[in-house]
């Protein structure tokens, strides 16, 4: 009896643990689903939040490319001086317009304008490279420079006093004139195309014109007398009245 109530003990220990054993299973592929349930929704999470922050930075990134000019910036862009005066020269030639026109009568002055502006500033450009070769006494280069600068503002008056100078060096007497006299008809008060004018006329012996240019241009600038005491280009003038009494002031 007691071997018979052994047999069943065992038994129902058998039974017992295979039951635990398959209960065990069971939770353990519960808990692997739940893992697998769990991993998904993170990532699926982390993605979604990778996938917000790109399109934030690409609209921050977009929004600062199409920055506007504020009215400050504007305002500092217009201050912005012309380049030279014969661009203040284009502006001012122009009439006042009223309102705000349009139309091709409007574009057609804003391009002249712009090609206007655009000259000058090729004109400064050779006035300056013939300034350099002038100084360095390479008068050839400088005089090719200068008709350049003129070429393309052919009221540069700067220009053409120093092409004067150089003609009056090469002896073209004429051609040195006739740009001296361009100047002070498109600037009356250019002290420096007077004088030159003045010694131009003493070179040639014509003593009237000559002393008439040196009083107009010591009218306009007194040093011009400092000037015409050392120049011996006005040699022809000395020992004259009218020579002592301009210079001596």
């Amino acid at each position: 009896m007691s071997h018979i109530n052994e047999a069943l003990r065992k038994a129902q220990k058998d039974r017992d643990t295979h039951a635990l054993k398959y209960t065990g299973i069971l939770s353990s592929g519960k808990e692997k689903k739940r893992t697998f349930w769990r991993r998904a929704l993170f990532w699926g999470a982390l993605f979604l939040i990778l996938i917000l922050l790109v399109f934030g930075s690409y609209t921050w990134w977009d929004s600062r490319g199409k920055q506007i000019l504020t009215p400050s910036d504007k305002r500092a862009l217009a201050k912005r001086p012309p380049f030279s005066k014969s661009a203040d020269r284009a502006k001012t030639s122009q009439p006042k317009m009223v309102g705000s026109p349009t139309g091709p009568s409007q574009k057609a002055a804003e391009s002249e304008r712009g090609s206007e502006q655009k000259a000058a500033r090729s004109a400064r450009a050779f006035y300056e490279k013939a300034m350099r070769f002038h100084k360095r006494d390479r008068l050839q280069d400088a005089k090719r420079f200068y008709q350049e600068a003129l070429r393309l503002d052919p009221g540069y008056v700067d220009a053409l006093n120093n092409l004067g100078v150089i003609y009056i060096r090469d002896k073209e007497y004429t051609a040195a004139q006739r740009s001296f006299e361009r100047a002070v008809r498109l600037k009356p008060g250019y002290v420096d195309a007077h004088y030159n004018l003045a010694c131009l006329h003493a070179i040639k012996g014509e003593v009237t014109q000559s002393l008439a240019h040196l009083k107009k241009a010591v009218s306009l600038d007194p040093s011009a007398r400092n000037w015409a005491r050392k120049d011996t280009d006005l040699e022809n003038l000395r020992g004259l009245s009218e020579f002592e009494a301009i210079i001596g002031g």
